[in-house]
């Protein structure tokens, strides 16, 4: 199966759901590794990951990534996943970032692919998601964790944003120097 695959390859770092759904398919919740850090020879580990999807909420089947949405701290971290995970997406799938440093929401289509990126500088993905498809907490009542994934997967399906199209070059390129709120003990 193909989350197993990046586990194999260290990809998957803080998981907070891994695991079947009701009808087969493999939802994940958590953060993926989509640069690793290089090996540290001295400490004999690799350092952290250059690039990461934080929050990351993805469903997949045995051989492809049908839903992916996550949060970057940076745009820039975007072509990596774009070079690195497009093989692997489903023909359909459209991913969604919620990205720290970006100016606007845009639609932007890498290679034939739409893609779609939206500023997060405060807030958590999995409740931006469940905005987006118009779901609350009855919506999902009842159903596994897992299970919850693919009621949003399916609620994406008719998702269509009404952001303004752009170029990847062009979403780069009007990035700000914003850094994500952080909350926690003082």
């Amino acid at each position: 199966m193909l989350l197993d695959t990046y586990k194999a390859q260290e990809l998957r770092w803080l998981i907070t759901i891994n695991g079947k759904t009701k009808n087969g398919l493999n939802a994940f919740r958590g953060d993926l590794i989509v640069k690793l850090g290089e090996f540290n020879e001295v400490a004999n580990k690799r350092n952290p990951p250059e690039a990461v999807i934080k929050e990351a909420v993805i469903l997949a089947d045995d051989t492809s990534l049908l839903m992916v949405v996550g949060n970057f701290s940076d745009i820039l971290e975007l072509p990596e996943f774009i070079a690195r995970f497009t093989p692997d997406l489903a023909a359909d799938c459209k991913p969604i970032f919620f990205i720290d440093n970006l100016k606007e929401s845009v639609v932007v289509d890498v290679e034939g692919r739409q893609y779609t990126l939206i500023p997060l500088p405060s807030g958590m993905v999995w409740n931006e998601l469940l905005d987006l498809c118009y779901l609350d907490k009855h919506d999902l009542k009842g159903q596994s964790t897992e299970d919850k994934v693919v009621t949003t997967y399916n609620a994406l399906k008719s998702y269509q944003p009404k952001f303004k199209a752009s170029t990847l070059d062009e979403a780069i390129a009007n990035r700000t120097d914003t850094k994500r709120e952080v909350w926690g003990a003082v």
